[in-house]
């Protein structure tokens, strides 16, 4: 065979074993392609796009749990004395005129609320309905429960009924209280709460529930929301 006719069939074998290696590659990069498509999700999010999605919830957790603990105030230090020593004059839910010195004789379970707060609020008074649940029946007869409004304008007498009949808080047990804002301020100075307006609807307050004797002086205080109840009941229970 001929030197020319060698180099000819060299070349032919070349370009063929050439157009074959192309074929695989391309066939190859097809196939990762495809696995990349597999591994994304149904709706065309990748792992990133979960990744990012799942900061924002985070991101939407830490800002409302910042919100709610804006609407909380540290307490203050609470006066040693009665708060039946106070002469001002309130509304309880039934429209009536009355003080506090009407509520001596029984130990008092009070806190410092107002009815539109959606925060707080609703928290303490249920842990208030959970502690007198959680008293022995003859403890629960000489143990009343209060709820001083630190909204007076919108928390009318009319207003304080109409949440009494939806909590189901009984008239027997529950009083709810409309008063003054200087008097208001008054109680509040004497049992350490603090509260202030932040908008037309609104307040930042301390999130205590107090336990008061038969003479109206403080016994102990949960002064933190999430504390646990437990130490009011023994505190009620130990007046007895």
């Amino acid at each position: 065979m001929k030197p020319s006719a060698i180099t000819y069939i060299l070349f032919i074998l070349i370009t063929i074993f050439a157009g074959c290696s192309r074929e695989n590659n391309s066939s190859h990069s097809g196939q990762l392609d495809m696995q990349q498509s597999d591994h994304s999700s149904p709706s065309g999010k990748t792992d990133q796009d979960d990744h990012t999605q799942h900061n924002r919830q985070i991101d939407l957790q830490q800002s409302d749990h910042s919100e709610h603990s804006g609407m909380e105030m540290e307490y203050g230090e609470p006066a040693d004395e009665s708060i039946y020593h106070v002469s001002s004059t309130w509304k309880d839910q039934h429209g009536h005129s009355v003080d506090f010195d009407v509520l001596r004789g029984k130990v008092q379970v009070l806190a410092m609320v107002y009815t539109y707060c959606e925060f707080a609020c609703p928290r303490i008074l249920a842990d208030m309905k959970r502690i007198e649940k959680d008293l022995t029946e003859e403890t629960r007869q000489y143990t009343n429960f209060v709820i001083v409004s630190i909204d007076p304008q919108r928390d009318t007498p009319e207003r304080l009924l109409e949440f009494a009949v939806a909590n189901n808080l009984s008239s027997d047990s529950w009083t709810l209280l409309n008063g003054s804002d200087g008097d208001i301020l008054e109680i509040a100075a004497l049992l350490g709460v603090r509260y202030k307006r932040i908008s037309d609807t609104d307040f930042t307050h301390s999130n205590m529930i107090s336990v008061l004797n038969r003479e109206g002086e403080i016994v102990h205080q949960r002064k933190q929301l999430y504390d646990d109840q437990a130490d009011i009941i023994r505190a009620i229970e130990n007046e007895f």
